[in-house]
């Protein structure tokens, strides 16, 4: 799993599962040091406009909340949707608990893999939502 798919993961992963590994995760580890934050951002939404290829339009902003923390020598960044310090933090644990070659690496694996199911499962089920709404021609 690639660093971005699994920051994408556990920025979307239940709140619950997340902070429960994380504790899981801290009970285990022998130092933590928070490097930055936690601390809210915002983020612009890029596009890019068509028939150039450098340039770019900023659509909007959004909100994120972000940390990084170091594990037992091991950095990892957390991500989450609005304000979510908490979850930001538990994301950052998660994230240096994949980096480093624990006992954890796995269960973090596993929720990310599950997060992306659940994702895939509400496209799909959103798309068939919207197809349902077409008309058919005569």
């Amino acid at each position: 799993m690639t660093a971005e798919a699994r920051f994408e993961a556990l920025a979307a992963a239940e709140a619950v599962a997340l902070e429960t590994l994380a504790d899981d995760i801290l009970a285990a580890a022998g130092r933590i040091e928070v490097i930055s934050g936690p601390e809210s951002v915002s983020a612009p939404v890029r596009l890019p406009i068509p028939g150039t290829e450098a340039s770019t339009v900023v659509l909007g902003h959004v909100g994120l909340s972000r940390c990084t923390v170091e594990l037992d020598g091991v950095r990892g960044d957390g991500y989450r949707r609005g304000y979510d310090p908490v979850g930001a933090i538990a994301a950052a644990i998660c994230d240096a608990a994949a980096e480093h070659d624990g006992p954890h690496r796995e269960r973090v694996h596993r929720l990310c893999h599950d997060t992306g199911e659940r994702a895939r499962t509400a496209a799909t089920d959103a798309a068939r939502r919207v197809a349902l709404t077409r008309l058919a021609e005569p």
